[in-house]
């Protein structure tokens, strides 16, 4: 799901916490290495919603992925609005090739450009293993 975050932060927290879970505490990132994501730029987002159009748009956007308990948060910043596109696990797959990273979260398709490949290759590693636990 896709939100506005400038919209009702409570209910858009209280939708967070209902989908992706609760953020893991400092202590079992440090203990297990689950830390953000690298910055990626956005390329393409579809369906277009809330009027979110990169063909007209000349500035570069970057995203990060929050891992979190039962899903994850995608953040993004376009045209000075913040917006949070939320899932669980079981709702996200992915195709990594090339330094593109192509995304199918929900009902959305986001392609990425991976920017740092270090990071981003521990990220991923990170990003199944917690996947993987919490299909358990």
């Amino acid at each position: 799901m896709l939100f506005k975050t400038s919209q009702n932060q409570k209910k858009i927290r209280e939708n967070l916490i209902k989908i992706c879970g609760n953020p893991f505490s400092l202590i079992n990132k440090i203990k297990n290495g689950y830390y953000g994501s690298p910055k990626y730029l956005l390329i393409k987002i579809e369906p277009k919603s809330f009027e979110i159009d990169f063909q007209e748009y000349t500035d570069l956007v970057y995203c990060t992925f929050e891992i979190r308990t039962k899903g994850v948060a995608v953040y993004f910043r376009y045209k000075n609005e913040e917006y949070i596109l939320m899932s669980r696990y079981n709702q996200i797959s992915f195709l990594n090739n090339d330094g593109i990273l192509d995304l199918q979260i929900n009902n959305h398709n986001i392609k990425l450009k991976v920017l740092e490949n270090k990071s981003h290759n521990k990220f991923l590693r990170k990003f199944v293993e917690v996947r993987n636990l919490s299909s358990l």
